[in-house]
C-alpha cells in the first residue's frame, strides 16, 4: 500500500514518505524550533503497510495520545493520533488507517452517576458533547474558550473550566488522565441522560 497521508505540525503539513525525522535540528524532515524538542527527537517509519513512530533517545520523550513511547520501541500510528515531542504537538493523518482491522475496540467502563448537574453545568456538558452526539465522534471536542463562546459568554472560559472540574468530580472522572477526560465525560453524560 502506498504511504499516503501527512503529519501536521502547527500550520504546516508534511507529506508522509518512507521515513520522516523529527527534531530541533534544521536537517530533520520536520524541524521544530522549540527548546524542549531534542535535536534528533523521533522518526516516523513505514513498515509492513503501517506507519510507526520511534523515539530516538530524546530528553523529554515522545508521546502518542498521552502515552509515552519507550526509547527504541516502535509504536503504531492511526489516523488522528496526537504526537507530542517536547511541548510541540503534531497530528498524524492517514485516512487509510481509520478502519484498522487489527485494532481492538476499547471497552470503557461508564461510571454509575448519582449526582445531578446544575443548570450551568448541564449547559457546559451540552456545549462540550453536543457535536459528538450528532456526529458520533469524540476526536474533536471544543476548548473551554469555544464552550464559553457557544454559551454566549466568550470571556467566561475560567468559569467553564471550574464547572468542568466539578462535573468530572460528580462523574467520578477526576482520576482519568487529562487527555481522556472530555471523551469519558461525553460517554458518561450520554449514559446518564445529561445530554
Amino acid at each position: 500500500m502506498e504511504p499516503v497521508g501527512a503529519v501536521v505540525a502547527g500550520d504546516r503539513e508534511h507529506p508522509l514518505r518512507h521515513a520522516l525525522t523529527i527534531g530541533r535540528d534544521h536537517e530533520n524532515d520536520i524541524a521544530l524550533d522549540d527548546g524542549t524538542v531534542s535535536r534528533r527527537h523521533a522518526i516516523l517509519l513505514f513498515t509492513a503497510d503501517r506507519w510507526l513512530i520511534e523515539d530516538r533517545g530524546s530528553a523529554n520523550g515522545t508521546f502518542v495520545n498521552g502515552l509515552r513511547v519507550p526509547y527504541g520501541s516502535q509504536h503504531p500510528l492511526r489516523d488522528g493520533d496526537r504526537i507530542s515531542v517536547g511541548s510541540a504537538t503534531l497530528v498524524f493523518s492517514r485516512p487509510a488507517d481509520r478502519d484498522d482491522p487489527n485494532r481492538t475496540d476499547s471497552h470503557e467502563q461508564v461510571p454509575a452517576l448519582v449526582a445531578s448537574l446544575s443548570p450551568f453545568q448541564r449547559q457546559v456538558v451540552k456545549a462540550l458533547c453536543g457535536a459528538w452526539v450528532t456526529n458520533a465522534s469524540v476526536d474533536v471536542l471544543p476548548s473551554n474558550e469555544q464552550i464559553a463562546a457557544a454559551l454566549g459568554t466568550p470571556a467566561a472560559a475560567a468559569s467553564v473550566k471550574a464547572a468542568l472540574r466539578r462535573i468530572y468530580a460528580k462523574a467520578e472522572l477526576a482520576d482519568v488522565p487529562p487527555h481522556a477526560k472530555r471523551r469519558a465525560l461525553c460517554r458518561a453524560a450520554r449514559a446518564q441522560g445529561w445530554l
